[in-house]
């Protein structure tokens, strides 16, 4: 069957033809992850009050990329592609309804990290509970 990796220079995967091996895919994800800009970056922006010490906390990659690798080789080896049992490209499209808990997010985030409907959600659709 096919399997879509991307087109190059819109989208790819970090998967064969679009890195030479899966090291390489590991490696690039690491360095996207704990790199500069990255999520685990302290010096990336982020929405806590603490935004620094959160996105320090994330595990160090040490030793990650080895046996990362070796998992994703084999899995690339034995199936051809990878992921192994699904397209490498995969897109779900899904919708979340909450209630959105505005007293944790004014405790732990900085202002304006939520939309005002959500500030005013049990006002407007909830009344009878106010």
């Amino acid at each position: 069957m096919p399997n879509a990796t991307g087109l190059d220079r819109v989208f790819t995967t970090l998967t064969p033809p679009h890195v030479a091996d899966m090291r390489e895919a590991v490696e690039r994800y690491v360095a996207r992850k704990w790199g500069p800009g990255g999520p685990f970056d302290p010096q990336t922006p982020g929405p806590w009050r603490e935004s620094p010490e959160v996105r320090s906390s994330a595990l160090p990659a040490d030793g990650l990329v080895e046996l990362v690798t070796k998992q994703a080789q084999y899995v690339f080896d034995t199936y051809g592609k990878f992921p192994g049992t699904v397209p490498s490209v995969h897109l779900l499209m899904y919708l979340q309804a909450q209630h959105l808990d505005t007293d944790f997010y004014d405790t732990h985030y900085a202002p304006g990290w939520y939309l005002s409907t959500h500030a005013s959600h049990d006002a407007v659709w909830h009344p009878q509970d106010q």
